[in-house]
């Protein structure tokens, strides 16, 4: 045991992993203050969903206060039913489905959109998050505690600063700058459009029970899932928050497939759609239309990047959150709850610091040995999906099929598909 202990914590980007911590920080009594570089909270486009698995509500319930996560139950969209396995004509390959589970309940699979989170978890912190704040560097004071400087040419001082400020971390290239980011050779386009009467009815059904996979020809992979919303929920409780129906869909393939004219980044939205619908040639008129039918402006194209594994580091007053550390592909979508199990975790370890319970330094320590052993657990699951799902060859598709195949008429095989929880 040690004497308690009062902390000052800086939190470097106010995304779902950040901002969480900082509510849990706050409510056990500790100072905490984020620093975002977006000038305000809705700058970029925020508009998917996330869906909130087990761990992630856990997480989020461990460190929102009660008003806050009950809003978050309330603004969730309709839970999913199954997860659907497809072939690119809409053949069924497996349908794995989701047992119903009471809403309230802390292990119910919650969709939220990223916008209406991030206003949940922004939510009390007035006068803890400072926006326009674009962090540069961080020093070393000659009292130990850490200076974090901003573009602005402001500082701020504290006991630990955490970067949770995303895969491209300003405060990981200082800290670390040997965890690199490697480009798997996969692209991707994304888009969303809203639902109406023809939109419901010409989208393949599947996809309204929950997030449905299309294995396409070679090389090439679709995911497409619906936001809708429980009619129990009225109004009056959700009319605070994006409550927009739509599909959105991703459709990626190896960046050798495409004629890209340029960096896939600066693709502009009409260009990424003719490039995917080059792709699709032979596809379900269903699936074509997806992309057909997408808002311009929702439209985003990516290269897949990921993290490459790092081994444990001498552990000093900075650490890691989230992406920052082991940013995934998004073929298993564990991102942002691995970032909400981080800051729960995080959260703990220094909530035992403040009340002396433990030495910071090994507090940290023991938070990074585990939050490095189960992140990037997650980073080559996800990579082992990607490649799976992006196959090329003819025994390894014929395999994959196969499998699922197999999974679909034997229930005990689908533990090995079901997310993490």
């Amino acid at each position: 045991m040690s004497s308690p202990r009062k902390l000052q914590v800086i939190i470097i980007g106010a995304g779902t992993g950040g901002l969480c911590l900082a509510q849990g920080l706050l409510a056990a009594g500790i100072d905490a203050q984020v620093f975002e570089r977006d000038r305000t909270p809705v700058d970029r486009q925020q508009g998917y969903r996330l869906t909130i698995s087990v761990t992630g509500n856990r997480a989020l319930q461990a460190c929102l206060p009660r008003a806050n996560f009950e809003r978050f139950v309330a603004a969730s969209a309709k839970p999913n039913t199954a997860v659907s396995f497809l072939d690119h004509r809409l053949r069924r390959l497996l349908t794995i489905p989701i047992p119903p589970v009471d809403p309230a309940s802390p292990d119910a699979v919650r969709p939220v959109g990223r916008i209406t989170l991030r206003q949940i978890l922004l939510d009390g912190l007035a006068g803890v998050v400072s926006f326009d704040r674009t962090f540069v560097s961080f020093e070393e004071a000659p009292d130990g505690r850490i200076i974090a400087h901003f573009a602005d040419g402001s500082q701020a001082c504290g006991d630990v600063l955490i970067g949770a400020d995303g895969a491209g971390s300003r405060v990981r290239g200082q800290l670390l700058p040997q965890a690199q980011r490697i480009d798997t050779g996969i692209v991707a386009v994304s888009g969303r459009f809203a639902l109406d009467e023809v939109a419901r009815r010409e989208t393949p059904d599947a996809v309204f029970r929950g997030p449905t996979l299309f294995m396409g020809p070679p090389g090439r992979f679709m995911f497409a899932s619906a936001v809708q919303y429980p009619q129990e929920y009225s109004q009056r409780q959700t009319s605070a928050y994006d409550r927009d129906e739509y599909v959105m869909w991703g459709f990626s393939a190896k960046r050798s497939r495409l004629a890209l004219p340029g960096p896939i980044e600066t693709l502009p939205g009409e260009t990424a759609r003719r490039l995917v619908l080059e792709q699709m040639t032979g596809w379900h008129p269903s699936l074509r239309r997806l992309v057909e039918r997408a808002d311009t402006p929702s439209m985003n194209c990516f290269s897949v990047k990921s993290a490459q594994v790092v081994k444990p580091w001498a552990t000093r007053t900075v650490t890691l959150l989230g992406d920052s550390l082991h940013n995934m592909t998004p073929f298993r979508g564990m991102g942002a709850n691995t970032a909400l199990r981080d800051a729960a975790a995080l959260c703990r370890a220094l909530v035992a610091v403040s009340r002396g319970e433990h030495e910071l330094i090994p507090a940290l320590a023991a938070y990074e040995r585990d939050m490095i052993d189960y992140g990037f657990a997650g980073v080559r699951s996800s990579l082992d999906n990607m490649r799976r799902l992006h196959a090329e060859s003819v025994l390894s598709r014929f395999a994959t099929k196969t499998v699922f195949r197999a999974a679909n008429v034997l229930p005990p095989l689908q533990r090995m598909f079901r997310s993490e929880r």
